[in-house]
């Protein structure tokens, strides 16, 4: 939440006591946040962490808020971090967590807020400390997961087989596929469309193949149930393919 007060090199010496009896008011107070970049987190719950030190024993207990600038792609473990006069000089840890967004967005980038100290001691109330740049490493991969795609067997007697289809990721627009028998004279489908939407995605979609019957000696006959290319205004999932699914229809005559 902006800079941190610009400071020649420290002297820690000079804020031994309090800042009140400093000589170089500059020199004497403000924060130390380290590393302000370079941060990494996984949206497989891989953290990272960064510390803040104050420069000089305050008169008052300081307190920052934290906030993480975007909590969907990562948070803090704590809202806030406190300084007194006997722990000023101790790196308080802060600790950034990765969160999974279940959208293929690739890798976020988000800051770690610093908000103004609040503090009775009027040399540190207001100060703003450096807020630090943080990456989420995205987990998440487009696609259609269709199970089994081969080995399903339906018969002339009126015998079936099934498979799902479900969505890989949390798309941003709804998402459509068709379904399709290669040979109605062998085998039909229980659904014609599948729709996937943000809240339904993971949510596995059963298809049932029934055999049918052709009245012809003709024996056992493979076909496909055919899935057309997704369809939708997420770019992740526009004119995706889909993988069929084979199919044998055994003979009764």
């Amino acid at each position: 939440n902006g800079a941190s007060l610009k400071q020649p090199p420290v002297d820690f010496t000079c804020s031994s006591t309090s800042v009140a009896s400093c000589s170089d008011e500059i020199c004497c107070r403000g924060g130390v946040v380290s590393p302000t970049s370079g941060l990494v987190t996984t949206e497989d719950g891989g953290t990272a962490a960064f510390t803040i030190t104050l420069i000089s024993q305050p008169i008052a207990t300081v307190s920052i808020a934290l906030r993480s600038s975007r909590p969907t792609e990562a948070t803090v473990s704590a809202g806030s971090v406190s300084f007194n006069s006997g722990d000023w000089n101790v790196p308080h840890t802060v600790t950034v967590l990765g969160a999974s967004d279940n959208i293929d967005d690739g890798d976020q980038d988000l800051m770690i807020e610093t908000a103004a100290c609040i503090s009775s001691d009027v040399n540190y109330n207001g100060l703003n400390f450096d807020d630090v740049a943080v990456r989420n490493l995205d987990n998440d991969l487009r696609g259609v997961v269709v199970e089994p795609r081969s080995g399903l067997v339906t018969t002339e007697l009126g015998g079936n087989a099934a498979f799902t289809v479900v969505l890989s990721t949390q798309p941003t627009h709804p998402v459509s596929i068709s379904v399709t028998s290669s040979d109605t004279t062998e085998g039909t489908v229980s659904h014609d469309l599948l729709l996937f939407s943000s809240v339904n995605w993971n949510i596995l979609r059963t298809i049932t193949v029934l055999g049918v019957d052709d009245n012809v000696h003709d024996g056992d006959i493979s076909y496909q149930v055919v899935l057309g290319s997704a369809e939708s205004n997420d770019t992740n999932y526009a004119n995706l393919p889909v993988a069929d699914v084979a199919v044998i229809n055994t003979d009764n005559d």
